[in-house]
């Protein structure tokens, strides 16, 4: 006899998800996952009109939806790190979400890549505990190619220098991003960054059939010793993180004419 008889989602009374205090209706198929919740308010001057929130109901994880340009879109709190992000993206993901793009931040680890760059990934190093209970060690975190190309392209549009490649997700912001080793490996690899979100986004919605991405913007290098939380380019965390949202609406537009 099998031991367990909890369902795999659970609900609160009237269809409520646990997490985010969505149901039925509230979620649109494209969806914008940012780490804070002031990111969620900011982006209602971002939409047409909003005709649904969630922070003032006193939920910890902040959604909005709403319009841009005559479509329905979502943008939602997912928080910071691959264990409460996925459990956001797996109840949007349930309520009809199907398009996800993280906008997030990343630490460089190549010379090359300057404060205020755009890094796309293509992929993520699954270096994160998250993703085990999806996926065997073998399976890679991957980009779907066409989230890469619309973000990378909007991006530029926009103005930004992009960098598109492989990247590292970790569950350590000081632990495992500052130690030597870890850095010297993964920067003679060529990978590009490190953080904390997108190897679960992008595990988690290929095994549930959905699109992901992400646009990091680089507030800090590891190996230049550059960071905007010790106030080297101060504006980058208070403008530039956030003002991705406004080309990665654009992008998700566009999927929507390819995907769905």
């Amino acid at each position: 006899m099998a031991l367990l008889k909890l369902p795999k989602y659970v609900e609160l009374p009237g269809g409520v998800a646990p997490v985010i205090g969505c149901k039925a209706g509230d979620v649109a198929p494209l969806v914008i996952l940012t780490n804070f919740r002031d990111h969620v308010r900011r982006c209602e001057a971002l939409l047409d009109e909003v005709t649904f929130r969630t922070y003032d109901a006193g939920w910890e994880v902040s959604t909005i939806t709403g319009t841009h340009r005559g479509t329905p879109v979502t943008v939602s709190s997912a928080g910071i790190g691959a264990g409460q992000t996925a459990n956001v993206l797996e109840e949007l993901i349930n309520l009809g979400g199907k398009i996800f793009i993280q906008i997030g931040a990343t630490g460089a680890i190549q010379e090359r890549i300057a404060m205020g760059d755009v890094v796309i990934p293509a992929a993520a190093v699954r270096d994160e505990g998250t993703t085990r209970y999806y996926a065997p060690e073998k399976y890679p975190a991957v980009s779907d190619y066409r989230v890469v190309a619309a973000l990378a392209e909007r991006a530029r549009k926009a103005g930004n220098t992009v960098h598109t490649g492989i990247i590292r997700t970790t569950d350590g912001f000081y632990a495992s991003q500052r130690i030597e080793e870890y850095v010297q490996q993964y920067h003679d690899l060529g990978v590009l960054s490190v953080e904390q979100e997108v190897a679960a986004i992008l595990t988690i919605a290929s095994a549930r059939g959905c699109y992901a991405g992400a646009t990091l913007m680089v507030i800090g290098n590891l190996v230049t010793g550059e960071h905007s939380f010790n106030g080297d380019r101060q504006d980058l965390v208070e403008n530039e993180w956030f003002d991705q949202t406004r080309f990665a609406l654009d992008a998700l537009l566009d999927l929507k004419e390819q995907l769905l």
